[in-house]
């Protein structure tokens, strides 16, 4: 407090190049809103959700199929979902140039693969399709194997027999005929219990309905199995599960291309249309939220602040102290971008928190220098000897409060209780530097020291009085 009352213009430099590096500083931190800002790093919860993320991926960002599911698998609208599923996979044939061209959201999908499995109607019946013909294909196959063999057992069998070569061969045609015949027997068995009349395919209705529907549930609607596809009638989901380890900025960008790909008009929907959700697109929409917020919260808190001191502060430089909490405010954001912590919604709690105790600390110590009857350097000694003290006993007490939220087991509360006491204690140094020296620089004009002061406050008592 004596430099400052000595050194008021270099003091205040000082001070306010640092709370400009700060704000500076500040401006670049790294919001955060997922769950490792609620859930601490070393609970099993957290644990066996990363083993998760690891086996299977991160959180699941899902397109909604806003139609009805019977529009969806019966009519062309399945191809361009399965188109949909294709992009958001990354996955572009050979030779082929990607839809929407080499700087649309499938190509950059394709370069960066951000996902890291996609599935959805149209993969689901496309995949139950192609299980399907390779397992009728290779029953087949087994088949002509099975009666080709039969064929040779009983040609030699007739053969071992005394059969002549023609008796044998007949006998060997007969054997592969009834291999064939108890195969299409069985084809046609299960045929018959499911419907599949001819080969299955996407484009055949009756082989997708009797799929996917469940007639004794009522027409339209999706089976129970199935409940992570079409978890209704009116509705589909594509799960795209984006790979572990992905950070906040890669997440955000395949967020966006899948958006910018759901809006693509490659895959528009004759009665619908699609929907972006999920977790992360949550996330990342409450992070952007906590940025919006605390601009509004800083500009809101300094507003309020400001009228206040003018309405109620009866004093010379009554804006000292918002000054103070601002710098105060920089600083301590700008000591949190250097170490690296993020952005969090408990962070922007601490802004009004700490401008109301950063102005308190301002003004008491500015009330006590104004309250003077002798030159500024000897109000300043006196201040530091007799004032002072109880402003640090009280920031030390509030501190002391706030650091008992370190015992929370929330990484976000524990980082709310660290970064308040942070910033009483800058607030605190702010109030004895910058304040002091706001008031050696504007020393008080002659004339208006305490006497007159306290002739005036006698003056309007009596007025008071009298009235």
């Amino acid at each position: 407090m004596g430099v400052a009352a000595r050194r008021p213009l270099v003091v205040a430099a000082i001070v306010l190049l640092l709370a400009a590096a700060g704000a500076v500083l500040a401006t670049g931190l790294e919001t955060r809103a997922d769950t490792e800002t609620l859930v601490g790093r070393s609970t099993p919860g957290y644990a066996a959700t990363r083993d998760l993320q690891q086996r299977f991926g991160d959180d699941a960002v899902y397109v909604v199929v806003r139609e009805p599911v019977a529009n969806v698998v019966l009519t062309q609208d399945l191809n361009q979902v399965l188109g949909l599923e294709g992009c958001l996979s990354g996955n572009v044939p050979a030779g082929r140039r990607p839809r929407g061209g080499g700087n649309g959201p499938c190509a950059r999908l394709a370069r960066t693969k951000p996902a890291k499995v996609v599935f959805g109607p149209g993969t689901f019946l496309n995949e139950a399709v192609s299980q399907i013909s390779d397992q009728f294909a290779a029953a087949n196959g087994k088949q002509v194997r099975q009666a080709e063999a039969a064929s040779r057992a009983a040609y030699k069998l007739a053969r071992a027999r005394g059969s002549s070569v023609a008796e044998a061969r007949s006998y060997a045609a007969k054997a592969k005929d009834l291999v064939t015949a108890q195969f299409y027997r069985d084809v046609l068995a299960l045929a018959i219990r499911y419907g599949i009349t001819s080969p299955p395919s996407l484009n055949d209705p009756r082989f997708i309905a009797r799929l996917v529907f469940d007639e004794r549930r009522g027409s339209g609607v999706p089976k129970a199995r199935f409940a992570s596809i079409f978890p209704g009638r009116e509705g589909a989901l594509i799960q795209v599960k984006l790979r572990e380890g992905l950070s906040p900025a890669e997440r955000a960008r395949a967020i966006s291309d899948i958006r910018a790909a759901a809006a693509m008009p490659d895959w528009a929907l004759t009665r619908g249309d699609y929907a972006v959700t999920g977790a992360p697109v949550v996330v990342q929409e409450l992070s952007k939220s906590i940025s919006r917020s605390t601009i509004i919260l800083l500009l809101g808190a300094v507003l309020v602040m400001a009228l206040t001191l003018l309405l109620v502060f009866r004093a010379r430089l009554r804006l000292v102290p918002l000054l103070v909490a601002l710098c105060a405010t920089a600083l301590t954001f700008g000591v949190m971008a250097l170490v690296g912590a993020p952005l969090t919604m408990a962070s922007i709690a601490v802004i009004p928190v700490l401008i109301g105790l950063a102005v308190d600390y301002a003004i008491q110590l500015q009330s006590r220098l104004q309250e003077r009857d002798e030159p500024l350097t000897d109000a300043v000694a006196r201040v530091a000897r007799e004032g002072a003290p109880t402003v640090v006993i009280a920031a030390c007490a509030t501190a002391a409060g706030f650091l008992v939220l370190v015992a929370s087991p929330v990484p976000m509360v524990r980082g709310f209780g660290l970064l308040l006491v942070l910033g009483i204690g800058l607030a605190l140094l702010c109030a004895m530097t910058l304040g002091v020296a706001a008031q050696a620089w504007h020393p008080a004009p002659p004339g208006a020291g305490g006497p007159l002061r306290r002739a005036g406050g006698a003056v309007a008592s009596a007025w008071r009085g009298a009235g």
